[in-house]
């Protein structure tokens, strides 16, 4: 008698943890875009030195460090609290600024480790609706959600090392912009 094929193996899905470095990274971008918007000086301090504290810096060249920036843009409203100084980068979560617009969406590839948590966040910079789904390497969706005011978490422990896609999406006829923050 064959026997019977075994179903694909898939990843397992680990449920979102809320006090994990990705999602309070999410969570001080989201505090700071708030802080932004009131020019309120100690909401800017508060989540530039929670970014500090976690170590989260921009994944690349082109984009300004949330950190200091806000510790700027306080020090402006409020010049009578010095900005927070920069020690240099610990090992913790990075995040990229992006923009989607409806015509297209934006494909990014990424690397994680077998047998290490991986952890995913969209952070909506607008009310407006984005979504994200992570496939692995043969195209299995990991996770999907759809989002517009709160990050959108996503996190698994993959069963090898191996290139996920995290696309991002929106419904909206203009551009939408995000911060994309991963481990």
């Amino acid at each position: 008698m064959a026997e019977k094929p075994s179903p694909p193996q898939s990843e397992p899905v680990v449920a979102p943890d809320a006090t994990s470095a990705v999602t309070r990274t999410a969570d001080a971008i989201i505090a700071g875009q708030v802080a932004e918007r009131n020019a309120d000086a100690a909401g800017l301090r508060a989540a530039a030195g929670k970014l500090d504290n976690l170590g989260a810096r921009p994944d690349d060249d082109q984009h300004d460090d949330l950190s200091e920036s806000w510790s700027r843009q306080a020090s402006v409203i409020d010049p009578s609290t010095p900005p927070a100084v920069y020690r240099g980068r610990a090992l913790g979560p990075s995040y990229k600024k992006g923009v989607v617009s409806a015509t297209s969406r934006v494909s990014i590839n990424q690397i994680f480790l077998a047998g290490k948590k991986a952890s995913v966040a969209l952070v909506p910079a607008s009310s407006k609706p984005v979504s994200i789904e992570i496939s692995d390497g043969e195209g299995r969706k990991i996770c999907s959600r759809l989002t517009s005011l709160k990050p959108a978490n996503c996190e698994w422990l993959p069963l090898f090392t191996e290139r996920y896609q995290i696309d991002i999406r929106t419904s909206e006829s203009r551009p939408v912009s995000y911060y994309l923050v991963s481990n």
